[in-house]
């Protein structure tokens, strides 16, 4: 049976979780157990209190264009080694997705562990690592271990995190104080700790560590001392909602067009759309009859790499246009996002 858990069932899945991700400690699954599963959702196939299948859904809150959503990330995607290649986690994934669609959820996304398993799914990469050579020669540094620090401090990183992250990006993860209080947790549940860096007035960076390795877990540094390089493909996003992530979309001069969307998965966005921007604000509605008006097909997963700013030169058909080129022009003025900042590891 495929089904959200409630809360009492959500432990079922530990044993699951502990066969698919050995690797992680006791202290620290003992950790997510603990608190992860207060507010996330977890989709599984399940019979009795055997989990054969699961995908598990971790709030966060994602800003788009300075509008903030509670979007999923996908992680603890595991199958039962006796259950492996016979369709569980495809009816998981797909009914997931259909499921943010019906939910009115822009997107949701993951980092892969193997990204040829998530393309039939749609998912496209729409960013790279965020990395920062590391200087701090010169600057004051204070270590926090544990919870109890006091709440002016937490709004000082906190402030200086979001607005760091902000710059230059039109998609990041918005931090808060239950953000910051659970990620310390999580940290120190792998004996790591936390890293802050200040000038006389001013925090300057931020770096989390963790793991038996103690591995660099997270570093971001003000703008003002070093530029951010980028990694490795890291980010895959898969649309939910067209219509939704569009709504936040502006265009450099008006412009009216229709696209078409081939989604094999998510029915509702399988289809013709109008869409009517400009400077101010975005129009975008699902029409069945176009007649023999000029349109842009899309494949979803292209469309996400291109309206994600990550790949420019998009895959598409313009198709019954007399003039191509002002098609092209039409598409090329819609504001695609510049910047990513989310770092999130699981």
């Amino acid at each position: 049976m495929i089904k959200y858990l409630n809360q009492k069932e959500k432990i079922f899945t530990k044993p699951l979780y502990k066969e698919a991700f050995f690797e992680d400690s006791d202290s620290f699954v003992n950790y997510y157990y603990e608190e992860k599963l207060k507010d996330n959702r977890i989709l599984a196939d399940i019979e009795g209190e055997s989990v054969r299948s699961m995908i598990m859904l971790n709030p966060y809150k994602i800003s788009v264009f300075n509008k903030i959503y509670n979007l999923d990330y996908i992680v603890a995607v595991a199958t039962g080694k006796e259950f492996k290649r016979q369709g569980y986690m495809r009816s998981l994934l797909n009914k997931a997705l259909c499921d943010m669609n019906v939910e009115g959820i822009p997107f949701t996304y993951l980092i892969p562990a193997n990204k040829d398993y998530y393309l039939p799914f749609d998912f496209a990469f729409v960013a790279d690592k965020n990395e920062y050579i590391e200087n701090f020669s010169g600057f004051n540094k204070q270590v926090i271990k544990e919870d109890g620090i006091e709440k002016e401090f937490i709004d000082r990183i906190l402030d200086f995190i979001n607005n760091e992250v902000s710059k230059e990006n039109d998609v990041y993860t918005y931090r808060d104080e239950h953000y910051f209080i659970r990620e310390l947790r999580e940290i120190a549940s792998e004996d790591g700790f936390i890293n802050i860096y200040s000038d006389e007035n001013d925090i300057v960076a931020y770096e989390s560590f963790w793991g038996k390795k103690l591995e660099l877990k997270e570093r971001i540094v003000s703008s003002k001392f070093v530029k951010r390089k980028f990694g490795k493909e890291n980010i895959m996003v898969r649309i939910t909602d067209i219509v939704e992530l569009l709504s936040n979309f502006r265009a450099k001069e008006p412009i009216d067009i229709i696209i078409k969307i081939n989604d094999n998965i998510i029915g509702s966005q399988n289809g013709y759309f109008r869409i009517e921007m400009d400077e101010r604000c975005s129009s975008v509605s699902r029409i069945s009859d176009i007649g023999d008006k000029g349109f842009v097909e899309f494949d979803i997963i292209d469309f996400t790499g291109w309206i994600f700013g990550y790949v420019s030169d998009v895959k598409c058909s313009l198709i019954n246009f007399l003039d191509k080129s002002t098609a092209k022009k039409t598409l090329d003025s819609i504001n695609k996002i510049s910047g990513i900042f989310i770092n999130e590891l699981v």
